[in-house]
């Protein structure tokens, strides 16, 4: 380099952890996750009856469409702790707490270009956010940025 400066190598998952971490979200990110692999954890039954409401202070709070689904999975709740925190790589979740609520039905054909309003992106808008997200090989920190991006996109259309 004839200007005299040095090459910096740059790693986008690596800056990008770092940041998190020192804004200390990285857990937080970690516990968003959850939804992202739920359903693998559970299976399809199970989803469809019980989903992530919110994570805090590492404790899943977990809405049930009813008091035998909540029962059902108190007895389960060591097991899908165990395998969401093997699938996330770090101990995020330390309790599962169980709650009755509205749990909303998937509609069939829903992708990951799609919000939880609903909102889908176009195909312009799509091939961007494939195109942003391909240099990163961690598929969790890719699903992750993935639906920040679709939410974002999603947000700025209704402004």
């Amino acid at each position: 380099m004839s200007s005299g400066r040095k090459r910096i190598d740059f790693n986008l998952k690596f800056a990008l952890g770092e940041a998190l971490r020192r804004l200390n979200l990285d857990t937080r990110m970690r516990g968003y996750a959850v939804w992202g692999v739920w359903d693998k954890v559970v299976g399809e039954t199970v989803a469809q009856q019980a989903q992530p409401a919110f994570v805090r202070r590492g404790i899943l709070f977990v809405k049930c469409s009813s008091s035998a689904w909540m029962q059902e999975l108190h007895f389960m709740k060591g097991t899908i702790r165990e395998e969401l925190n093997r699938l996330l790589g770090k101990e995020v979740i330390k309790e599962i707490r169980f709650q009755m609520g509205e749990v909303s039905v998937k509609k069939e054909g829903k992708d990951d270009f799609q919000n939880s309003e609903g909102v889908s992106l176009n195909k312009v808008e799509r091939e961007k956010i494939e195109e942003i997200l391909s240099p990163l090989q961690d598929l969790e920190t890719k699903e992750v940025i993935r639906r920040v991006m679709v939410k974002g996109a999603s947000v700025k259309r209704r402004v």
